[in-house]
């Protein structure tokens, strides 16, 4: 199963409730993180992937955006939910002891999202968990052998400082062809197009770039990242005429190489944008390049 972990943005929440009804429950599990005190957005898109079967989990003691003082559980604002969501509490080290004592709180049924290392008394602890979401890079391998119920996640996505930095082509990730041959591992996770660092946004663009993930079938099935790259003039000017032109070079590519890609709605809305020369804004384009990617990861896993 497939744990695409995405914070509580408007244009990441929009992706999910889009999602929503295309994707089948059994593939997927987002885990969201809220970054904004209106939680009315978030209340929505957990009401509408209820009411397709598909049960988020929803970090309850975030610590990002508007809840960077970590002091906030968002359990206590979604009160008319319960059962529509899994409480994940999100534990930075062995010695949060707050975060610990809160996951204990709820008896087992809630889920875990290891930001770093774990001692013999946190693996005890979060072996009660319905989920441990688990980086592999950053606890030993006999702590990791040792966790139950493991969702591994990585931080895939390269991320450029500057836009005009990105290559034309990029390695992703093999986690979806590798997380089965793992021991106690029930599915993988990642933070799609995005990078696991929080911005609450970018800087001018001086060049406009599209990322659109796709499955290399040559290279073991492993999930790779074509960057199309507008034109760079030195100056943040246009972005509606640098997003056409990066556009223009998506569409000719996929054009070109037709297999190479899965044919998602997201892929379908780059098009449509192309055809009706449309600028959305670039937080628009974002959330389209985050639902192509989670079409194409659950398109992966429902073929294998």
């Amino acid at each position: 199963m497939y744990f695409p972990i995405l914070k509580g943005k408007q244009n990441e929440l929009i992706a999910l409730r889009e999602l929503s009804t295309i994707i089948n429950a059994q593939y997927i599990k987002p885990v969201i993180e809220p970054v904004r005190e209106n939680i009315a957005p978030l209340e929505r898109t957990i009401q509408l992937l209820a009411e397709n079967e598909i049960i988020p989990l929803v970090v309850v003691n975030p610590s990002l955006g508007d809840y960077a003082g970590g002091e906030d559980l968002i359990s206590t604002f979604l009160e008319g939910a319960e059962g529509s969501y899994l409480p994940c509490v999100k534990i930075k080290n062995p010695q949060d002891a707050a975060a610990i004592n809160l996951f204990q709180s709820f008896g087992g049924r809630a889920a875990v999202y290891l930001e770093s290392s774990v001692d013999r008394s946190l693996v005890h602890v979060v072996n009660q968990s319905m989920y441990t979401l688990v980086n592999q890079n950053r606890v030993s391998s006999a702590a990791f052998a040792e966790l139950r119920n493991k969702v591994v996640y990585g931080d895939s996505f390269k991320k450029e400082v500057k836009n005009s930095d990105y290559a034309e082509d990029s390695l992703f990730s093999g986690l979806h062809t590798e997380y089965r041959r793992l021991d106690d591992v029930v599915g993988f996770g990642d933070f799609t197009i995005l990078s696991e660092d929080y911005s609450e946004s970018g800087g001018p663009a001086y060049v406009v770039a599209v990322h659109l993930s796709y499955i290399n079938r040559e290279e073991y099935d492993a999930m790779h990242v074509r960057h199309f790259s507008s034109y760079d003039d030195r100056t943040p000017t246009n972005p509606g005429g640098k997003f056409m032109d990066a556009l223009n070079k998506l569409v000719q590519y996929v054009r070109a190489n037709p297999s190479r890609f899965t044919e998602t709605t997201g892929l379908g809305d780059f098009f449509n944008l192309h055809a009706s020369r449309h600028y959305p804004g670039l937080g628009h384009v974002k959330k389209i390049s985050i639902k192509h990617h989670i079409e194409t990861t659950c398109s992966y896993i429902q073929e294998h």
